[in-house]
């Protein structure tokens, strides 16, 4: 599950208040949009720094959203997700129940990854929310790795099981 990705092509950019927005309509019988079943979902949020021309996105923590995610991959959504972070047990359970999957996202660098790779940004829906609407980008050479396979096997240690654990998981001391 080391496997590193080159992604191109259209992402969906949705954080907190749109997943709780789309959720809603579910809960209301409502379907999933068509998008979100149709392009991988990045947890990130735009921002202009200081200074700079261009917008940034930079990737939310995968757990915030891991309430969603049983829910929206039954639903046909959200099969491909991409943020930092680990997801706790829900998260990688809805992995292997519905065969989903999550890549990880670097966090750091995110004003070269807005320059080199994305190439196009325009809000989808939910423009009201400003930063928070849903967001489609076009991606170029995207760099990403798999850390949650469609198994649920998760290539990173559960940070709640402690150092021990983490040798563990990575075959490393007793």
């Amino acid at each position: 599950m080391k496997t590193r990705l080159s992604l191109t092509g259209t992402l969906v950019v949705a954080r907190d208040i749109a997943h709780a927005k789309i959720k809603e309509r579910l809960d209301a019988g409502e379907p999933m949009p068509q998008y979100m079943k149709d392009h991988p979902v990045y947890y990130a949020g735009r921002r202009r720094p200081r200074g700079l021309r261009l917008r940034l996105l930079r990737p939310t923590t995968a757990g915030r959203m891991d309430s969603y995610v049983a829910q929206f991959q039954a639903a046909g959504g959200s099969m491909v997700m991409l943020a930092k972070g680990n997801r706790s047990k829900a998260g990688t359970d809805a992995c292997a129940e519905y065969g989903g999957f999550y890549l990880g996202s670097i966090g750091g660098p995110a004003a070269r990854l807005a320059q080199d790779c994305i190439k196009k940004v325009e809000v989808l829906e939910y423009p009201e929310l400003g930063m928070e609407a849903v967001w489609r980008i076009e991606v170029e050479d995207f760099p990403a790795f798999i850390v949650v396979d469609d198994t649920g096997r998760g290539l990173l240690p559960d940070r709640r099981a402690g150092p021990a654990a983490d040798r563990q998981a990575a075959g490393v001391g007793g």
